[in-house]
């Protein structure tokens, strides 16, 4: 059966001489993978840029029971990559690796896709020079969680209060287990929670606030989805300049 798919691009690898793997996110199947051409040729350097981290595209492909790799025919661009400038490219590249070890499954969720769509058209329209592209990743993995199940519960927050990381509330003693924010962290968290694309440039946050932020977002993820991996990204994200 041949479909039509609405895709995002996740993360390349060469697979040999000839054919590199693609991971993707779609929006009527959620995760595939593709097969596509390697190489110095036009054709893989035409889909390079296509497909480049974050980068959204239209394809048909050939559904075939058993075939976990799928060959793409007729693709073709939505919108321009995010990609412009390194600090655009650096973006793309850790939020892609962040997704590609979050979202293992093939399964359809069309408010993810749309959530992501939106974060790609978002930071491929910022200008280079905008403040927002400072905590771009931070307000995503922010406004990801929703999406993934792992939102915690604002509603439990009081100052003073610490935030279970485990149990995703906010308590007014420290859990057993250990894994939690104290009450100064746990206050930033809920602030954070405020964050979004449109506003996201307005916080004022160091390299070293950004970075510890980072740590604790992914120490997060890492609770509620331990088989993903370490991300190879990060430490071109931490290096990145003040803006």
């Amino acid at each position: 059966m041949f479909a039509k798919l609405e895709c995002i691009a996740l993360r390349t690898v060469r697979y040999n001489d000839k054919k590199s793997i693609l991971s993707v996110y779609s929006r009527q199947y959620g995760r595939l993978t593709f097969a596509v051409p390697a190489g110095g040729g036009r054709t893989a350097a035409r889909l390079r840029a296509l497909l480049m981290p974050l980068g959204r595209f239209e394809c048909v492909t050939e559904l075939r029971p058993g075939h976990e790799i799928l060959s793409m025919r007729d693709v073709r661009p939505v919108g321009f990559p995010p990609c412009d400038t390194p600090v655009k490219a650096t973006l793309g590249l850790f939020v892609a690796e962040l997704l590609s070890s979050l979202l293992r499954e093939p399964q359809e969720d069309e408010a993810l896709f749309r959530f992501l769509a939106d974060a790609s058209e978002r930071l491929a329209e910022m200008p280079g020079s905008s403040p927002a592209l400072a905590n771009f990743h931070i307000c995503f993995m922010m406004r990801l969680q929703r999406f993934l199940g792992i939102e915690p519960d604002w509603s439990t927050y009081a100052p003073g209060k610490v935030f279970d990381m485990a149990g995703g509330i906010f308590l007014i003693s420290p859990p057993l287990h250990g894994r939690y924010l104290a009450a100064k962290e746990a206050e930033a968290a809920n602030a954070l929670n405020r964050m979004t694309f449109r506003n996201c440039g307005r916080f004022r946050l160091s390299r070293a606030d950004r970075n510890t932020i980072i740590d604790r977002l992914l120490a997060y993820y890492k609770i509620h989805f331990p088989s993903s991996g370490q991300l190879k990204g990060l430490d071109v994200l931490r290096s990145m300049y003040d803006f």
